[in-house]
Formats: structure tokens, sequence, C-alpha cells
């Protein structure tokens, strides 16, 4: 934080770093919650539509911040799993680089491990 500040031409002091890492690990929890809750939302309604006591989904995921923030995949995943009890939910990182991606992946997974009868 120090480098990242110096580099912008500020001075900063170790108070004025640690005050910028509070803000950045909130916004970044905020971001990891908001995201969970869309999704939970999203899966419940699904499992309510279906009347399953337990649904099982596979869930693509992309982007860069899920890719390369240091806690916010474990956040997000964490969030998802309190959000959704009833559901036993497997995460899938998508390689291509979009959100089409994402979702092909999980729609090949599943279909892979419905012909393999898992």
């Amino acid at each position: 934080i120090y480098n990242i500040l110096s580099t912008l031409g500020l001075r900063p002091s170790a108070t004025d770093c640690d005050i910028v890492r509070r803000a950045c690990e909130s916004v970044s929890t905020r971001a990891a919650h908001m995201c969970a809750a869309g999704l939970a939302g999203v899966i419940n309604r699904m499992r309510e539509s279906r009347s399953e006591d337990v649904m099982r989904i596979t869930v693509g995921v992309d982007g860069s911040v899920y890719k390369l923030h240091p806690s916010f995949k474990e956040r997000f995943h964490t969030i998802v799993r309190r959000l959704t009890p009833s559901c036993e939910i497997t995460f899938i990182e998508s390689e291509e680089g979009s959100g089409r991606g994402a979702a092909l992946i999980s729609a090949v997974a599943c279909k892979k491990a419905c012909m393999l009868g898992q």
C-alpha cells in the first residue's frame, strides 16, 4: 500500500496505509456479500420452484476480482453457502474469460456428471 500511495505522489504514514487497507477490505467484503446475496436469491428461487429438499447445483464463475483478489472467492463461497442451506453448490471457475464461458463450463460439467451417474 505504501508503494502504491507513494507512486501517486503521496507521502503516507503507517496510519494512512492502515486506513487504506481497512477501506479496501471493507469494500471487497461488501462486494463479495452483495454478489453472494444475488446468486443465493436465484438459487433459492430455483430450489423452491423445483420443490426439492436439497438441490445440487453447479455454478460457473468468472471475473478478475473473483480470480485474483486474495480473499474474495472464499468470502463469496462462504456467504452463498450460508444463504442457501438446502443446496449443495459446486463452483467451477471459467478459464475462457467471459461470462458465457462460465455458463458453458457449468452446463458441460453438469451434463458430464449426469452421464457418469454422479
